[in-house]
């Protein structure tokens, strides 16, 4: 997942030059966006399930719900682009074509949601794993042969989704799923339960790249594809956070439910822990090689960004922490009161990112991201804290 975009930019600008890596990035960043609407923000809400409050057919329904609501709203933006924006036809269409690339993730997310609500996480990165990594070397292959990004990206487009369709079959075998008959209703109220999550993961990706779409309205394809460069690394941080957090998330709501209050913050205490260490570590490591490394790999020189990069990294950390603190005020069922502070942060990008952009160029991007992601981070820990003080001060109302 980490390497994909990494991979496809290094061959891009060997191949097709900045502009389509711009076309690239835009793109990815769009298709990220609208991945938010079709996963709805539930994989840790059906993870946590352990009540079974839900069936997975009814899970499994409303991600067909989600994912037919993702490619329209995309339709909708992107003809509202070309007219505004003066998208070009292969920019509109190449942007077309990473949502449907996308719309395999979200439905697979359900899936991979079901396993690891079975503790069988393993089940679901393989199969991942496979699909991605078989889906970005024919990519890499594609480009370097045929050269024209629009085409590679509709045949990894159909190869994917043939990946997703014989992996999904192969590996469902092992469980046993509910063959109730799926009620309307209740995926109705799953969808309502949820929009809040769905509203916050909508919110944090257009937080976390309002400075991209920023530079998209007023600055180059080129300055894209080069901020794009240098944001790659941001989004390391929030990885190596899921790849420790994700598969303890079973367990922690585990002692969520078994009212082990002490233990289920001590855990978040240390994972927070882990988050700021390994921030520091990739701030350390980029001082010292992130330019020469990042100019290498995108073979494009990048000397002059290297406080941006620093920057941005600063952002990275608190994306990470960020992320962590939606799952577990999740697993507390205290979510509605995130939308709030996500919207809130979503305002204040969308009305001040272009003027900041416009006016101080690469680095008021970068600071405007750090900043964003820090305000966020600071209403998050307070809605945490205050959740779980009423949350504790009900169960011990309650049991008296």
């Amino acid at each position: 997942m980490a390497f994909q975009s990494v991979f496809m930019l290094m061959i891009l600008t060997r191949t097709v030059g900045l502009e389509e890596a711009g076309f690239f990035t835009i793109a990815n960043a769009n298709a990220n966006l609208f991945l938010t609407i079709g996963k709805y923000g539930m994989r840790n809400f059906q993870v946590s399930d352990l009540n079974n409050q839900f069936l997975f057919s009814e899970y499994r329904m409303s991600r067909a719900v989600t994912t037919t609501i993702m490619i329209a709203a995309a339709v909708v933006y992107l003809l509202f682009a070309a007219i505004n924006n003066g998208y070009s036809m292969e920019k509109t269409q190449t942007i077309l074509w990473m949502c449907l690339l996308k719309a395999i993730d979200s439905i697979e997310d359900v899936y991979h949601g079901l396993y690891q609500r079975y503790n069988r996480l393993d089940i679901a990165s393989k199969a991942m794993t496979f699909r991605l990594l078989i889906t970005v070397v024919l990519f890499g292959a594609g480009l370097i042969l045929i050269q024209e990004l629009l085409i590679v990206l509709i045949i990894s487009t159909i190869i994917s989704t043939l990946l997703f369709y014989v992996f999904t079959k192969w590996t469902m075998v092992e469980f046993k799923v509910d063959q109730n008959k799926t009620a309307w209703n209740n995926i109705g109220l799953l969808l309502k339960i949820n929009f809040p999550l769905a509203a916050v993961a909508f919110f944090s990706f257009y937080i976390g790249n309002a400075p991209k779409y920023a530079i998209d309205a007023v600055l180059t394809d080129e300055l894209q594809a080069c901020y794009g460069f240098i944001a790659m690394p941001v989004f390391i941080i929030g990885l190596l956070n899921n790849f420790i957090f994700n598969p303890m998330l079973y367990k922690i709501s585990q002692m969520w439910n078994e009212k082990k209050v002490r233990e289920f913050v001590w855990k978040i205490v240390i994972q927070t822990g882990i988050v700021v260490i390994i921030t520091i570590t990739c701030i350390i490591g980029a001082y010292f090689m992130g330019v020469p490394v990042l100019s290498w790999i995108y073979n494009t020189d990048l000397q002059l960004y290297k406080m941006e990069l620093l920057i941005l990294l600063i952002g990275g950390g608190f994306l990470g922490l960020s992320g962590l603190l939606t799952a577990v005020i999740t697993i507390i069922r205290y979510q509605r009161k995130l939308m709030w502070n996500y919207a809130a942060m979503a305002i204040l990008a969308y009305f001040f990112s272009g003027s900041i952009v416009e006016k101080y160029g690469m680095i008021g991007a970068a600071i405007l991201y750090a900043v964003l992601m820090g305000g966020l981070c600071i209403g998050l820990i307070g809605i945490f804290i205050y959740g779980i003080y009423k949350v504790n001060k009900e169960r011990e109302a309650i049991s008296s």
